[in-house]
């Protein structure tokens, strides 16, 4: 039960940075603004971003319990 623990807290951790760290790239990228220089919420941005964070949350999640499992085999 420690193992998942763990490996959830870490994947977590995971899921905020990355997707701190992809919007950013996306809202640089692709920034918000209309034709008249008006700022808008990035929908398109926060769900992709969200989607890719929760995706490289559930590989570093399986990594981690992996590494753990072959750790305390050892």
């Amino acid at each position: 039960m420690k193992i998942y623990l763990i490996s959830f807290l870490i994947s977590v951790i995971m899921i905020a940075l990355s997707g701190t760290v992809i919007f950013n790239i996306l809202d640089y990228i692709d920034p918000p603004v209309t034709k008249e220089g008006f700022r808008y919420m990035p929908t398109e941005s926060l769900f992709k971003s969200a989607f890719l964070s929760i995706m490289i949350g559930s590989i570093v999640f399986i990594a981690a319990v992996r590494i753990q499992r072959q750790r305390q085999s050892k």
